[in-house]
C-alpha cells in the first residue's frame, strides 16, 4: 500500500505553538514512518516589527537572524532525533506563506501553527497560517 504522505512539511518560527505544531508532526511521521522538512522562512520586514530589540554588535542583523533561524530548526531536528526520526531542514528566504506553498509537494501534508511570533493575533489566525491553509495545493493540518 502506498504511503498517503510522502513527508510532512513543518515550517517554524521559534513561537511555541510552531513547537506545539512541530511535535505532532514528528508523532504523526513516526507513526506513518515518513519524512520531515523542518523549515523557517526568513521575513526581514517582520523584523522592524519584533518587540525585542537587537543591541548594536560587530554581528550584522542579517547573521544574527540566520542564527536565530538555524537554532529554530536544529531544536526540531534534535527532538526527532530523541524519537528516532530524521528531520531535514530548510531555510530560505522570502515571504513566509509563498515560501511554504511552494516548498509543498502534491503528497506532503504541512503541519503549521495557527498563531507566529508577531502578536498581532488575528491579523497575522496567524496570516501565514491563514493563507498556506487557503492557498496550499497539499493538505494543510493547523496546531491551535
Amino acid at each position: 500500500m502506498p504511503k498517503e504522505f510522502e513527508r510532512i512539511l513543518v515550517p517554524v518560527d521559534g513561537s511555541e505553538v510552531a513547537k506545539k505544531a512541530a511535535k505532532k508532526a514528528l508523532a504523526l511521521a513516526q507513526s506513518l514512518d515518513t519524512k520531515v522538512v523542518v523549515m523557517h522562512v526568513i521575513n526581514i520586514d517582520l523584523y522592524v516589527y519584533q518587540t525585542e530589540i537587537v543591541k548594536p554588535s560587530e554581528i550584522p542583523l542579517q547573521e544574527l537572524i540566520q542564527r536565530e533561524a538555524q537554532s529554530y530548526l536544529n531544536e526540531i531536528v534534535n527532538l526527532g532525533e530523541q524519537m528516532g526520526i530524521t528531520v531535514s531542514k530548510k531555510l530560505v528566504e522570502g515571504h513566509p506563506a509563498e515560501e511554504i506553498i511552494q516548498e509543498a509537494k502534491k503528497d506532503d501534508l504541512i503541519v503549521i501553527g495557527c498563531k507566529g511570533r508577531t502578536g498581532l493575533d488575528r491579523l497575522l489566525l496567524g496570516s501565514v497560517a491563514e493563507n498556506v491553509a487557503r492557498h496550499a495545493s497539499s493538505p494543510v493540518m493547523l496546531v491551535k
